[in-house]
Formats: C-alpha cells, structure tokens, sequence
C-alpha cells in the first residue's frame, strides 16, 4: 500500500509559490513566481489577494474543460501572498478534470500526471508523463523534464484510476502551498530525503511476478500464474488490471490479461516450433509502460 493524500515536497529550490485546490473530481495549481516588489510589478498591475482568490476557488468555465490554462489576472502583482517571503507575479493556473476532454488512453490505471511549468514560468496543460515518454522508454524523471524542457510543479501518481482526493498527489515547492477551497495537506517530506536517481516515483507503482523457475514441454502448453504486487513492500496489490502481453519466441494465444480483483491472474503460453533448451520470455505491459514484469519460461 502507498500513502495517498496531498503532499508537499518541501525545500525543492524553486522561485515560486503555489495555490492547490483538490476535489475528487477536479484538480488545479496556481503558480506564483516571487518577485521584490521594488523590482517588478507585473504587468498585470497590482492585485491583492482578497481580490484574487475568488477566481481561484471558481472552477474555470471555458475551453470544454480540456486542459487550457487559465491566464486571467496573468502577471499581476500580489503583495500579500499568504504563508509568502515576498509578493509574487501571479502565472496563470492549470486544471486536470475527471470528465473533461481527453485522449481515451490519457487517464488510466498506471498513469502518472505531470502539471508543470514552462521555461517562461507560466503553468502548462497536464499531461500524462508515462505515455508522452513510452516510445524512448525514459525512465528517469530528470531525463523526461529535460527533454520537455519543464520543471515539476505537481503529479498525480494513479497505480490505478480513483477520484484525485483518493489518489497521491506531490507539490514540488520551496514552502507548502496555499490550500484552497478546504483542500487538506496529508504531509511534508523534505527534498534532501529523496534519492536524487529519478526514480522516486516507482514505490507508488506496481509489478508483475511469475514463477521463479517455469518451463513449458517443447511444442506443448502450459498455464502460468501471475499477480500483481506494489513496488514500495512487495504486498498484494489486488485490483483489477488490463495488462498486454508479448513474446520473443513460442505463441500467446492471448495477448491481453485483466487480472482478478485480488490481483492474480493467468496467461497461456505454447512452446511452438521450439527445442529443449530454448527459452521465451514473455513481458507484462500496462497502456503506456512496458515490462512491468518479465517471465521467462525455459523449454524442457
């Protein structure tokens, strides 16, 4: 099991500030970039927060909730940023909607959403981090950002689809984030306690275990077991879950396997035009991840 809830990671060396709003439905940030008043005023003129926050805390009622950015009051001043050092120039915020409009392989079970900002400052339309990087198979976190040219302001982690207040969702900030609309913080964790390998990310996630030693009888078909289990302490992780299958030798009768709601399950596999002494191995996918596990059954 993971730890769900909002948490803010702490300490991160980012300029900014942010506004977090979590419904089970609806998620947004609002990003706010530290400014000396002396220096910078924003464009926008000035606004103060009592004037600001009502927008934030109105779910945006445009753009067929698809993910657009909100820059209404974009590069206004705010002198009186809650919990601040200092005033900030407001960016804009983005939203993630349950319903909206969205590829139909966007949310899914094993997803991770990244709502970031821009080389600009401004926040970016979500998006879902595992499918934009399948076809490289990146899997570290630095490399992906680097590629996009992004930095990290919140990710939702969805082993499997539930309504956002269910699921874990990280803020990567310099201090904790404003909480709008009653939203409530699960927890701190400092940025100097995590790793620094890009792979913080893969607890909250699951994999796939077969049988240590299977085989398969040349030219025969065998049943073999699988369950699924989290990647932070190895216990059952018992949903149900559509995974794809594929195989570098023998035949897969069935490509695709959803497992039992317990998390277990089985595949098929025939050891066709094979000798003793051959070996197939058979990779475990989600939609947009590969080998979340890999069983290699030795011909006999």
């Amino acid at each position: 099991m993971i730890a769900t809830g909002l948490y803010a990671i702490t300490n991160c060396g980012v300029p900014r500030h942010y506004a977090v709003d979590v419904k089970p439905d609806y998620v947004s940030i609002a990003v706010f970039e530290f400014a000396n008043p002396g220096t910078a005023t924003g464009m926008g003129g000035v606004m103060l927060w009592a004037d600001l926050l009502p927008h934030l805390e109105a779910r945006p009622a445009f753009g067929n909730q698809a993910g657009f950015v909100d820059l209404a009051h974009n590069e206004c001043f705010v002198p009186d940023l809650p919990d601040a050092p200092m005033g900030a120039i407001y960016k804009g915020r983005s939203g993630l909607f349950a319903t909206g409009m969205r590829g139909h392989d966007e949310i899914v079970d094993h997803a991770l959403i990244d709502m970031a900002v821009g080389a600009d400052g401004r926040p970016l339309s979500w998006r879902n981090r595992f499918a934009r990087s399948a076809r490289e198979k990146i899997d570290t976190s630095f490399r992906y950002r680097a590629l996009e040219g992004i930095s990290n302001a919140l990710v939702v982690f969805l082993p499997v689809v539930v309504p956002f207040d269910q699921a874990r969702i990280e803020v990567l900030c310099q201090i904790p984030p404003i909480l709008l609309n009653g939203t409530v913080q699960a927890g701190t964790v400092d940025d100097a306690t995590i790793p620094k390998d890009g792979l913080w990310y893969k607890q909250f996630y699951f994999h796939a275990q077969g049988l240590e030693a299977a085989t398969v009888p040349a030219g025969e078909r065998v049943d073999v077991p699988i369950a699924l289990r989290w990647n932070a302490d190895g216990s059952a992780f018992a949903h149900a879950i559509a995974l794809k299958l594929e195989s570098d030798a023998g035949y897969l009768p069935k490509r695709r396997l959803i497992t039992a709601a317990d998390g277990t399950g089985c595949f098929a596999i025939e050891a066709l035009g094979l000798s003793v002494g051959d070996r197939i191995a058979v990779k475990l996918n989600t939609e947009h991840y590969t080998a979340i596990g890999k069983i290699v059954l030795e011909v006999t």
